[in-house]
């Protein structure tokens, strides 16, 4: 309710986020609510939750609707480079799990992180500098560019290296399929 009605500042979202991430650790019931609230408002301002990214890794004792929604938020909270890399980094693991359905949903994750990670790149380099021209270096294209389009790019051939492994494992027909697909 503060969030969508009190004072919108940076400071209350984070104050939220805190909040919230501190008390989905409660009991199932309490968590799935909570889970499904941050789910919803990790859309809108990523940033209030983006400090506890390690707060939403799955844990071998979550309950499959715990699985399924924290797989949600990180893959919404993948944002930056270095969320990128460490998310990316935690689907690995969650990609040998014995639920083949949370396995098949890692997997679509891997397909989404890599679609926004280029959208991503796209915002922060393409729209956010160099049309105002105040970070630009003296070709016209802003400093760095290169660099994080390296980064980028990257972050994409880690995503399909990890999904062509998959395949190659043949583990199960659908999440060969899965690794098709995405």
């Amino acid at each position: 309710l503060q969030y969508h009605c009190g004072v919108s500042s940076v400071k209350t979202r984070a104050a939220i986020g805190k909040s919230l991430v501190r008390i989905h650790r409660d009991r199932r019931e309490i968590q799935y609510v909570v889970l499904n609230a941050i789910k919803l408002l990790v859309r809108s301002c990523p940033s209030a939750f983006m400090p506890f990214l390690n707060d939403f890794f799955i844990k071998p004792f979550d309950p499959s609707f715990t699985r399924l929604i924290k797989l949600d938020i990180l893959t919404s909270l993948a944002l930056e480079p270095n969320a990128i890399t460490e998310v990316l980094r935690e689907i690995r693991t969650y990609v040998r799990h014995n639920d083949k359905s949370f396995v098949r949903a890692s997997i679509r994750a891997v397909g989404t992180i890599a679609e926004l990670s280029q959208r991503a790149f796209e915002f922060h380099h393409c729209g956010g500098f160099g049309m105002n021209g105040d970070n630009s270096g003296s070709d016209g294209q802003p400093e760095g560019l290169e660099e994080a389009l390296g980064r980028s790019n990257e972050s994409l051939l880690n995503c399909l290296s990890g999904l062509l492994t998959l395949m190659g494992c043949g583990r199960t027909s659908s999440v060969v399929g899965e690794c098709v697909i995405c």
